[in-house]
């Protein structure tokens, strides 16, 4: 992971406004979705949310906190943790790793993100932390 100094200010940022510091910081568009070690998750974000909206105000910008992990899997479910994930499989190749995440249809939205800010972010944690793409599939449910 190579931290830029803009990158490094916003993590301080980060830090003074919700108290914890974050582990990885990606920009997609205008918006920045901060990972933070999961035991510190919930501090990370306040009660109610209140961290958040106070970093939404400060950078003036969209703002998104999920855990981080080192197991691929974990890390996955985790940032996808308000989804559900219908199946998880990891496909490997020389060279190559892949992510097929399936997920409900009605989810996908939720998954993809308000535009693309959550499976954008993704893409690039995966890239730098595990070497690894994702393919977002969906499957239609009755439930």
């Amino acid at each position: 992971m190579e931290i830029t100094g803009d990158d490094l200010k916003l993590m301080n940022i980060f830090a003074s406004v919700a108290g914890v510091m974050p582990t990885d910081i990606a920009k997609v568009g205008t918006s920045y979705v901060f990972l933070v070690e999961k035991f510190s998750l919930g501090k990370a974000i306040g009660k109610k949310g209140a961290n958040i909206q106070k970093l939404r105000q400060r950078l003036k910008t969209n703002v998104m906190i999920a855990p981080d992990d080192e197991d691929l899997e974990s890390f996955v479910r985790g940032y996808f943790n308000n989804i559900r994930v219908l199946d998880f499989e990891v496909r490997e190749a020389p060279g190559q790793k892949a992510v097929f995440l399936t997920v409900a249809d009605t989810d996908r939205g939720l998954a993809i993100g308000k535009e693309g800010l959550r499976i954008k972010a993704m893409k690039d944690f995966l890239k730098r932390k595990f070497g690894a793409e994702i393919h977002l599939k969906t499957k239609r449910t009755d439930f």
